[in-house]
């Protein structure tokens, strides 16, 4: 598997993304709730965490703010987010590895077979023809211990045209409000913002069913707004 140079390797759309966008996600703070009640649930205590395309280090440092036992294993293919991540995780820096690399490549670079309590990724995926997405949760499942978890917190595909012009103008709204700005200006920049030709967004009913296919149980959409979704499942 190997992801394709994208548009996170210029230092201008990490930066607006982190600083504009990251923290502006509609319900942020509840996905990241949700993803700690989910592993709590059924992998508490993880050891080993492994976070896939880690951004700036944002779902480590809650897991390792939570499980302060925990070692976590953090990728990403962007040299602006690891340099981000670097610095974000400095408090931790001795309980985690950073990574400057592909995660769509075998996660056995990384992992041995059943050896990672706890998988997660947030907005990341997303990047990823579906053939790299379902051999990717392949391999999650394969390097997770028994009991492991897999907690995906993505972008996914609206169920039709009109629902996705719905979650545009919504999060477009959420965004004006937040960041304080003209709402004309946030629509101009959202509707032409480089990344967009980066996502290859799948329903995420669709997802779920690839995670039974390959054999997680209790894979399920913890949590959905418009297109933003946490979903997962368990080995």
């Amino acid at each position: 598997m190997k992801m394709s140079k994208t548009h996170w390797q210029r230092h201008d759309v990490t930066h607006h993304y982190l600083e504009q966008v990251r923290g502006a996600i509609p319900f942020g703070a509840e996905q990241a709730k949700i993803m700690l009640q989910v592993v709590d649930h059924f992998a508490p205590n993880p050891k080993k965490i492994m976070d896939l395309g880690c951004g700036n280090g944002f779902l480590s440092e809650i897991l390792l703010k939570t499980y302060p036992e925990a070692f976590a294993t953090l990728i990403d293919h962007s040299k602006p987010m690891i340099e981000q991540a670097k610095l974000h995780m400095t408090d931790y820096s001795a309980q985690c590895e950073i990574i400057h690399d592909d995660f769509s490549h075998s996660l056995q670079k990384y992992a041995t077979s059943q050896s990672i309590d706890c998988i997660v990724s947030g907005y990341a995926i997303h990047h990823l023809p579906n053939k790299q997405k379902r051999e990717l949760y392949q391999e999650i499942y394969r390097v997770l211990t028994p009991g492991g978890i897999f907690i995906n917190i993505e972008h996914t595909a609206s169920a039709s045209s009109q629902i996705e012009k719905l979650h545009d103008e919504l999060f477009i709204d959420h965004i004006t409000v937040l960041n304080k700005r003209n709402r004309q200006e946030v629509a101009t920049e959202y509707y032409a913002r480089p990344d967009k030709e980066d996502n290859i967004l799948e329903p995420v009913y669709n997802q779920v069913n690839w995670l039974k296919e390959i054999g997680f149980k209790n894979a399920d959409c913890y949590f959905k707004w418009m297109e933003l979704a946490v979903f997962g499942g368990v080995k």
